[in-house]
């Protein structure tokens, strides 16, 4: 039986940890908490970023070395709140400053300076309110449960697990829910999208609203 036990203890059952417990093995350099940390978020986190960077290899990259950087880093990170949550707001910031690197290329160097230099404009008031009541209209667009847990992820910071609890509702529900409402603020914003990405790259703190 003592033998048994000794096993069990050596052998932990990394699937049924809670992503903080596999974070802390992990800054005690567990390899296979890291693995577990890994096929859990990395299908996810590409999902994501395959959503705005349509270059399947490029997306793959980028998600890549963020998960290598995580593990690399390790004993430096202090991640406050949920794991997903951090990890995402991560390779939401990647996936703007790819943006970042990329908008001249795409709507060439000049305009991007014009762009950016409209914050210091007299026309600043007037852009930002086109831009909100864009976000806004295309908000009220997504059906009620859709823009209440867009809602509580976005404005209230709740992790999809903690909406599932509120919500009465499964995490994958709440995920589902929360794919749909990204996708038809998209489908609803999408003519307006490249002004109001360079908009909000300049402004940083309008960047929740993506």
């Amino acid at each position: 039986m003592i033998f048994i036990l000794m096993v069990v203890a050596d052998n932990p059952d990394y699937k049924s940890m809670s992503d903080s417990e596999l974070w802390q093995l992990c800054h005690k350099d567990d390899m296979r908490s890291y693995d577990e940390l890994f096929s859990r978020y990395y299908p996810r986190i590409l999902r994501f970023a395959s959503r705005y960077i349509k270059d399947t290899m490029q997306a793959e990259e980028l998600c890549m070395d963020m998960m290598f950087n995580l593990w690399v880093k390790r004993g430096q990170l202090t991640i406050k709140g949920t794991f997903s949550n951090y990890l995402f707001r991560a390779v939401r910031n990647s996936v703007i400053s790819y943006f970042r690197k990329e908008l001249p290329a795409t709507l060439g160097l000049e305009e991007v300076k014009e762009e950016c230099q409209v914050g210091r404009s007299s026309d600043y008031r007037l852009i930002s309110e086109e831009a909100r009541d864009v976000y806004y209209a295309a908000l009220k667009k997504l059906s009620p449960r859709r823009r209440q847990v867009f809602i509580l992820n976005r404005y209230e910071h709740l992790s999809y697990s903690e909406i599932a609890r509120k919500l009465n509702l499964s995490e994958n529900t709440v995920e589902n829910y929360m794919v749909a409402a990204l996708d038809g603020l998209r489908v609803n914003m999408k003519e307006y999208f490249p002004t109001l990405l360079v908009f909000l790259l300049s402004f940083p703190g309008l960047l929740f609203l993506f």
